[in-house]
């Protein structure tokens, strides 16, 4: 008789902690994914961090996470873990009452994108780890990976050549509306400069000195059309990571930089154009755009775009051109930009099984960027 109860106290039991799991298993409970920060650089380390909160009662003796993300998360512990075209990840872990977990998971950033995860799936056993409930949370974690700047050695040449024309046509007027400083009279200042009221202050005369005009400005354009059917990739990233290391260095010497290309963004699925700016957000601006160029996607012919910039130039303007596709029809634009006064330099990325013929006018104001095998 004695097994009798206690087999039917067993059932009961069962079905009571069956229906308590099924009725409030993830009730105050809480699952999310972080990253530790929002952008990265191609190569660098991040943290993805998983938090469970069971603010209850009711024990959780198996949970599994599970989510998706891509592939070139380079995660360095592959435990629980599938790669195939994404990275599927399916944790096992188990939650007392009232307590928190949180697991940090360490991660390379293999390759420049735009990444998100907007979905995890959990699913709970009950006590006796016989039936299994199922539960999707949205979350909002998205990581901008910015193209690794190509190294500055390489860059210095061509650099200090645009840099230096930049700032010969900088230096040409003073912007009455830039006042800079005050400083003592020299004999080669002009009357209309003198600052009276601060002379008569020091007993000697000053001068007021204006800031050079800001008008001048570079124009990052970058042409993403391949030059042959098959798209080279390696070509198409070693573009993106000269823009990202020019619009640093001018930004960083307070040259006002635009960028415009013909890639098509992974949101907005239009192409990219930036006004000019400066400034540390102005840069992040051109990285995240950077980092959400979609090259699965086909670019609009780049030749229009590149007219309509040069038509609607400041005269000042200095233009850098990236664009491994070097047919005639670019070439015979970027000649008549020369008629034109217009100021320029082409940089070409390619890679030593595709040969360049340049045009002999052209090559002054073209510098060749062999892209090397990694």
């Amino acid at each position: 008789m004695g097994i009798i109860y206690a087999l039917i106290g067993a059932l009961l039991l069962y079905q009571l902690q069956k229906y308590l799991y099924k009725r409030y298993w993830n009730k105050q409970l809480k699952v999310n994914l972080s990253i530790s920060e929002d952008h990265a650089i191609e190569g660098e380390d991040r943290i993805l961090t998983e938090t469970i909160i069971n603010k209850k009662l009711l024990p959780i003796p198996i949970i599994k996470v599970k989510f998706m993300t891509s592939r070139y998360f380079t995660f360095h512990d592959m435990s629980n873990a599938t790669v195939s075209d994404n990275y599927y990840r399916n944790d096992l872990l188990s939650v007392m009452m009232y307590q928190k977990i949180s697991r940090n998971i360490s991660f390379r950033c293999a390759r420049r994108g735009y990444y998100t995860i907007e979905k995890i799936h959990v699913v709970c056993s009950d006590l006796l780890v016989v039936s299994e409930y199922v539960c999707g949370y949205d979350v909002n974690v998205h990581l901008y990976v910015y193209p690794r700047p190509v190294d500055y050695n390489r860059l210095q040449i061509p650099f200090q050549k645009m840099l230096g024309t930049v700032l010969t046509k900088r230096f040409i007027n003073e912007d009455p509306f830039e006042f800079k400083s005050i400083r003592e009279y020299q004999s080669y200042d002009t009357l209309k400069t003198i600052n009276w009221k601060a002379s008569a202050k020091t007993g000697s005369l000053m001068v007021n000195v204006f800031d050079y005009t800001a008008s001048q400005q570079i124009k990052i354009m970058m042409n993403l059309e391949p030059e042959a059917l098959k798209k080279q990739e390696d070509l198409l990233e070693e573009s993106m990571r000269i823009a990202a290391a020019l619009a640093a260095k001018f930004i960083e010497q307070g040259v006002p930089t635009a960028f415009y290309t013909n890639a098509l963004d992974i949101l907005t699925k239009e192409p990219i154009f930036i006004p000019a700016g400066s400034g540390t957000n102005h840069l992040r601006t051109i990285n995240e755009s950077l980092a959400r160029i979609d090259t699965n996607l086909d670019v609009p012919a780049f030749q229009p775009i590149l007219k309509e910039e040069c038509q609607g130039a400041h005269r000042n303007d200095y233009i850098v051109l990236i664009s491994t596709y070097h047919k005639e029809d670019l070439q015979q634009l970027l000649s008549s930009m020369l008629q034109d006064k217009t100021d320029f330099m082409w940089i070409v990325p390619y890679s030593k099984n595709i040969s360049i013929k340049i045009d002999t006018k052209l090559q002054p104001y073209t510098y060749e960027w062999e892209v090397y095998e990694s």
